[in-house]
């Protein structure tokens, strides 16, 4: 396994590494966008906000991967058991988050009548529902939280941690978390987003509205980047859970094929604030006031710094620094 191992020795650290920024930086974008910019009104923005918390808190169990993968685990045993358990819980909910907000659409788009009926309380139940998602994620993760440890691998010699069931364990027993793997974290979201986005186009066909392309477009691309990014690793889970082989020739090609189709699985949570939040044309005016916002800071930042070394007069420097009391609409100055 030494030419598989420096595949992917450079392969996770690169392809992680992005992954991590990008989607700390996306995700960042939407939750800062509802602390300081727009309030959660709607069933829509409760579960928009909630993704984007679930797949900030999945991307940032990556780093630690990114040290596995070119060292081998250093975190001791207990450090094994919280970041399986928390990649596990946020990897959960945010799939299915993704299903519960193509229900949310189908409802808007499809039952139009039905959505203004509960409206009122359409804030109420969807924390509701966040929080059975949340419960859901942390009930299915307990075998990572109670099976994952850190041991030596007989082949390699080097630390590892992973999922490692008693001996006495049945086979039965093992084949539960990849079972219940695939089905909550891939079958049911794909099943629901399909049944509810087909739904939701045949409907927009039927409208006379101009706009409809458009929203067709983006179903499809919601549909379509799920699938991409999703498929191929899930293919490759179903295959060990169904053809499960310990010969060497067979297991070193399925590695580096696991490797990469996971990382690609990854991936998309750094799409998911492009095809549900900034999509948007509210998201895209918000997007823009926190670009400006962060740049009229910076340069007041420098301005103020740059004010303090001259030190030409305190009438300067008080004036300087009075602009950061001047109440405008940024909340980040306030």
């Amino acid at each position: 396994m030494d030419d598989t191992k420096k595949f992917t020795s450079v392969f996770i650290p690169v392809l992680y590494s992005i992954i991590t920024v990008t989607g700390i930086i996306g995700n960042g974008l939407v939750v800062v966008t509802y602390f300081f910019y727009k309030k959660v009104k709607s069933m829509t923005d409760m579960y928009l906000l909630n993704l984007a918390i679930a797949d900030i808190l999945f991307v940032i169990t990556l780093p630690f991967w990114i040290v596995d993968g070119a060292r081998g685990w250093i975190f001791e045993d207990i450090g094994c058991k919280v970041l399986m358990g928390v990649y596990s819980i946020n990897f959960y909910s945010g799939m299915l988050l993704l299903a519960v907000i193509s229900i949310d659409r189908y409802i808007a788009i499809v039952h139009a009548t039905m959505s203004f009926n509960y409206r009122g309380k359409a804030l109420v139940y969807s924390k509701v529902i966040c929080i059975v998602i949340w419960l859901a994620g942390i009930v299915v993760s307990l075998p990572k939280f109670i099976f994952s440890e850190m041991y030596r691998f007989d082949t390699t010699k080097e630390m590892v941690c992973a999922v490692r069931y008693p001996k006495n364990y049945s086979n039965v027993g093992k084949m539960v978390a990849p079972i219940i793997q695939l089905t909550l974290g891939f079958f049911v979201p794909l099943l629901i987003m399909v049944f509810c986005y087909s739904l939701i186009i045949n409907t927009l066909l039927l409208a006379r509205n101009f706009q409809r392309h458009k929203a067709i477009r983006v179903v499809m691309a919601v549909v379509a980047a799920f699938v991409v990014c999703q498929l191929p690793y899930n293919v490759i889970e179903l295959h060990d859970v169904l053809f499960k082989t310990t010969e060497c020739e067979h297991h070193k090609p399925m590695t580096v094929v696991r490797t990469v189709t996971k990382s690609l699985a990854f991936f998309h949570c750094c799409l998911n604030p492009v095809l549900y939040a900034f999509i948007g044309v509210k998201f895209r005016f918000y997007f823009s006031k926190i670009i400006r916002d962060v740049w009229c800071l910076s340069k007041k930042y420098i301005t103020f710094r740059h004010s303090q070394s001259r030190r030409t007069s305190e009438t300067f420097v008080s004036r300087r620094t009075s602009d950061f009391d001047i109440d405008n609409q940024s909340s980040f100055t306030m």
